[in-house]
C-alpha cells in the first residue's frame, strides 16, 4: 500500500461535534504550519479525507483508522472515541522532500480498561495557559476523563472567600471545559467535600478562607483543616457548590466528592461517629442530582490492614461507613507507595457492591502495578494522580497513558517520555510559548538567592 499524500488544504467530511477551531489548530499544528482543513457534514463518530472507505469498528474497539493513497477514513465507537482516533492520525504525520505524508495502515484501538482517567490539580501557582495545554495533554494520550479541583482557583457565587482574589472567572473555565468537550475528553468537577478544606496543601499553612475571613470558623474543626460534618450551614453550602459546578461543568457521569486525609476526624472517636451518616447522605444527595459520586478509600480502608498501603480507618469502622455510601458511588483507592501486584488494597474492594478504581501517581512501577491490578480484576478503570509534581514529572501522563494500551507516535520506541512529551506540547501550544511558558518548568535552574 502507498502512503497518503495531502498539501496546503484539505478537505474531510466529518462529525459535526468535530467542526471546531480546536480541531482546524491541532491539524494545521501537527502539520507543521503547512496545512489547514476544512470541513463537510458527514455522519456521527466518523471522519474521512478523500476516497478511502469507511472501516469496520470491532466489538469492544473505541476507534478504528485505515490510510492509503486513497485517503483517510475514521470510525470510533463514539465523538471520544473518534476524536482518540483522530489524534493518533495526527502523531503519523510526516513531512519528507515530496511533501506531508501519512504512512498506509490500519490501526484499531487497544486499550486495557474503559476507563482512564486523569486528576490534575488548579493551584494559585499555575497560570491559565499551562492549565489550557495540561487538558490538550491529557486528551492526546487518550484519557477519557479529566477530573478537574479547583484548590481555590474558581470564583464562586455562594461564597466569595472560597476563592483567592486572582482564581479564575467562571468565563475562564467554561473556556477549559469548552476545550475538553471539544477534544473528546469527560471533563469532572471535583471539590472535597470532607478533608482538605483550606484549598491548599497542609505543608503551605494557608486557608483560603479562613485567611480572608476569621469568623466563618465555625464552618470548619477546629484546626481548620475539615468541613464541619456536623453543621446544616456547611451542608447547604457544600450544596450549592455542586450546583454551580454543575452548571459551569454541564452534562456529566459524575462528581468527585473528595473525603480524603480529614486529621481531625481520624483522630477523633466521637468526629468519626457521624461519618457513616454524613457519607450515607451526601452521596445520595450527590445521586439525586443525577451524578456517581467519587470518593477516595483512605477514610474508609483499615489502618495497616495491607502492606504498603496508606489507610487510616479504625477497623471496627470502615465497613459500615463503607456500606452506608450510595450503591452508585465510585471508591476511588489511591496508593503511591505499592510495586507489586496485586495491589491488596484494592483487591479488598473487589466485591464490596460499588464500582471501584485505582489511583496511582508518578511512578512507574507504581501505576505498572495498579494497571495490571485493575486489568486482570476487571475493575472500574484508573484515575492518574498528578498533583503538585508537573514540573517535574509531566511525561508521567503519557507513559501511563501507554501503559493503558495509547497509541502515540511511531518513533516512540526510540525516544524517552521526556522528550516525546515535549514534541507533544510544542504541537499543542496554539498561542505561542515564551521561555517561560515552553515545556513544562518556568525556568530550567533555580538560581541561587
Amino acid at each position: 500500500m502507498k502512503n497518503f499524500h495531502f498539501g496546503s488544504t484539505v478537505s474531510a467530511v466529518v462529525d459535526l461535534k468535530m467542526q471546531n477551531d480546536t480541531v482546524k489548530k491541532l491539524w494545521k499544528s501537527f502539520s507543521f504550519g503547512v496545512s489547514e482543513i476544512s470541513f463537510v457534514s458527514g455522519d456521527e463518530s466518523t471522519f474521512r479525507i478523500g476516497e478511502e472507505p469507511l472501516p469496520v469498528l470491532g466489538e469492544g474497539k473505541e476507534y478504528v483508522l485505515s490510510v492509503s493513497e486513497k485517503g483517510i477514513a475514521i470510525v470510533g465507537k463514539d465523538y471520544g472515541g473518534l476524536m482518540r482516533g483522530f489524534f493518533v492520525l495526527l502523531m503519523k504525520i510526516t513531512e519528507t522532500d515530496d511533501g506531508l505524508e501519512v504512512a498506509a495502515c490500519t490501526e484499531e484501538s487497544a486499550y486495557k480498561m474503559e476507563n482512564r482517567m486523569i486528576h490534575i490539580c488548579v493551584f494559585p501557582e499555575n497560570d491559565f495557559y499551562f492549565i489550557k495545554k495540561l487538558i490538550r495533554l491529557s486528551a492526546l494520550c487518550q484519557y477519557t476523563h479529566i477530573v478537574i479541583e479547583f484548590w481555590g482557583m474558581l470564583q464562586y457565587d455562594c461564597m466569595k472567600e472560597l476563592a483567592w482574589p486572582h482564581a479564575f472567572t467562571k468565563d475562564m473555565a467554561r473556556e477549559l471545559i469548552r476545550e475538553c468537550r471539544e477534544l473528546g475528553i469527560e471533563p469532572i468537577p471535583m471539590f472535597n467535600q470532607l478533608g482538605h478544606a483550606t484549598a491548599s496543601r497542609v505543608r503551605s499553612g494557608k486557608h483560603v478562607v479562613l485567611d480572608q475571613n476569621p469568623r466563618l470558623h465555625r464552618l470548619f474543626t477546629p484546626d481548620g483543616w475539615a468541613w464541619n460534618i456536623a453543621s446544616d450551614e456547611v451542608k447547604e453550602l457544600l450544596a450549592q457548590v455542586r450546583r454551580e459546578l454543575y452548571e459551569l461543568f454541564g452534562e456529566g457521569s459524575y462528581m468527585h466528592i473528595g473525603c480524603d486525609e480529614a486529621y481531625f476526624i481520624t483522630r477523633n472517636a466521637e468526629w468519626r461517629k457521624l461519618l457513616s451518616a454524613y457519607l450515607a447522605e451526601l452521596t445520595r444527595q450527590v445521586e439525586a442530582e443525577g451524578r456517581r459520586p467519587m470518593l477516595w478509600m483512605d477514610m474508609l480502608l483499615e489502618k495497616g490492614a495491607f502492606k504498603d498501603c496508606y489507610t487510616v480507618g479504625e477497623s471496627d469502622e470502615v465497613e459500615a461507613i463503607r456500606n452506608a455510601t450510595a450503591l452508585s458511588s465510585v471508591f476511588v483507592d489511591w496508593q503511591y507507595r505499592v510495586y507489586e501486584t496485586p495491589i491488596p488494597s484494592l483487591t479488598s474492594l473487589k466485591d464490596c457492591g460499588r464500582a471501584v478504581m485505582g489511583a496511582p501517581w508518578y511512578d512507574k512501577k507504581n501505576y505498572r502495578a495498579h494497571v495490571e491490578t485493575l486489568t486482570e480484576n476487571q475493575m472500574h478503570g484508573i484515575m492518574l494522580t498528578t498533583w503538585h509534581t508537573l514540573n517535574e514529572w509531566m511525561a508521567t501522563i503519557l507513559d501511563c497513558a501507554k501503559e493503558c494500551g495509547a497509541s502515540t507516535y511511531p518513533w516512540t520506541e526510540f525516544a524517552p517520555p521526556r522528550t516525546e512529551t515535549a514534541t507533544l506540547l510544542r504541537h499543542l501550544s496554539f498561542e505561542g510559548n515564551t521561555y517561560a511558558d515552553a515545556g513544562w518548568m518556568k525556568e530550567q535552574i533555580e538560581l541561587s538567592q
